[in-house]
């Protein structure tokens, strides 16, 4: 699952101070290129103090500048492996049956009923996919989309060398 969600999320995690300047200035080339907010830039360090310290984010450059230095500081005082941890246990994984998942372990029981730690690769790879866009990925509500995620998940899983070629195909 870290993986997985590393891999979908933020490929140079491991690479950046926090914040990925490359992948900001990717989105903004593809958003102007669009004309409209497509892509974000945000690294999971910036997704975590959205999360832990952004209360009703407005999607702005205010909000993205406050983002990156906060991320900055969280990366200077943490580990990656904290990051990570704390990232996935704030995420939002979406709402069932009015049930809002918050954190990987609440996702896993809503949508698996099993704990975190005994998901397959195939249902972690699918959970990776719903912070994205939580409603839209949801398993439950839009399955076609979210197996859609899911195989792109696997894809660059795959791409980034966390699996092997067969490991994606058998998920």
């Amino acid at each position: 699952l870290q993986h997985a969600t590393v891999a979908i999320e933020d490929e140079r995690f491991y690479e950046h101070n926090g914040v990925d300047l490359e992948g900001i200035t990717r989105a903004a080339f593809e958003n102007l290129e669009a004309g409209e907010v497509k892509q974000g830039g945000s690294t999971i360090t910036m997704q975590l103090a959205r999360n832990l310290y952004i209360d009703d984010p407005e999607r702005d450059l205010e909000r993205k500048i406050k983002e990156a230095k906060i991320a900055e500081e969280i990366e200077e005082a943490h580990s990656k492996e904290w990051v990570l941890e704390n990232y996935l246990n704030t995420a939002s994984y979406g709402t069932v049956n009015g049930r809002t998942a918050v954190g990987v372990e609440a996702a896993s029981q809503i949508y698996y009923s099993k704990k975190a730690d005994n998901l397959t690769l195939a249902q972690s790879a699918m959970l990776a996919g719903i912070p994205q866009a939580p409603s839209l990925n949801n398993p439950l509500q839009n399955p076609r989309s979210a197996l859609q995620r899911r195989n792109e998940v696997l894809e660059e899983m795959e791409k980034q060398g966390y699996i092997s070629e067969s490991e994606y195909e058998d998920a």
